[in-house]
């Protein structure tokens, strides 16, 4: 077992890290229990409280479970579990939206080309069907319902792709960008995403690889403008 003494200084962060690298380094493979917290402090040299606490930090990680009366065991990770941590809300500064775009030109621009690569029928329907409520809530002119129609589509665009980072990334800028698509809809109008859209999908069903990342990455270089 790797576990090594800890050296009085930081020791709980010191403690952290080395459970965290021990459990990426699949030192006790998914599912399996990790030693108790007893033992743990004995391995460490360390107290049980500051052994609970690194645990409590690896649970809210998602990394471990703890199970009442019978101990801690580690999860069966999804590469997007613990993808929620990855931009939080709360520390994000004024320059948030123009920086989400930004992202977003880059990684969608790669979704885009994947899509194309990875598109079902099926998915190419389901595309085709939120141009039509997007166009549906265009002619009410609903700009609510229409925003979230648009971050529905970009949200289909990360799933083709089949890749749970992109999945779970793309997920967390339409929360972040959610609050703000509203104003951005009044700012530029319908036109712009019921455009590109279309444009996307046509490129998507050609598989015109080149066409696709161009139309998508144009289409939020729109978005960003107004942000700038």
């Amino acid at each position: 077992m790797g576990i090594k003494p800890i050296k009085k200084v930081n020791v709980g962060e010191q403690v952290f890290f080395q459970l965290k690298k021990m459990l990426i380094d699949g030192e006790w493979g998914p599912g399996s229990k990790i030693p108790s917290e007893n033992d743990l402090a004995d391995l460490f040299d360390v107290s049980r409280i500051t052994v609970r606490q690194a645990l409590q930090k690896l649970n809210a990680l998602g990394l471990i479970e703890t199970r009442l009366g019978d101990g801690s065991y580690v999860r069966d990770i999804n590469v997007g579990d613990s993808m929620n941590a990855l931009i939080p809300v709360m520390y994000l500064g004024e320059q948030t939206a123009t920086q989400v775009f930004e992202f977003r030109q880059i990684i969608e621009t790669g979704c885009t080309r994947l899509a194309v690569k990875r598109a079902t029928e099926g998915d190419i329907e389901e595309l085709k069907n939120i141009l039509v409520k997007m166009t549906k809530y265009r002619d009410k002119s609903d700009s609510n319902n229409f925003s979230k129609a648009d971050l529905e589509f970009h949200l289909k665009i990360a799933q083709i792709t089949r890749n749970a980072l992109f999945i779970k990334t793309n997920s967390i800028l339409q929360d972040v960008l959610e609050q703000s698509m509203d104003a951005v809809i009044d700012k530029m109008g319908y036109e712009n995403g019921l455009y590109y859209h279309e444009q996307i999908i046509k490129a998507i069903e050609s598989r015109d690889e080149e066409k696709a990342a161009e139309m998508m990455k144009e289409h939020i270089e729109k978005n960003l403008e107004y942000f700038k």
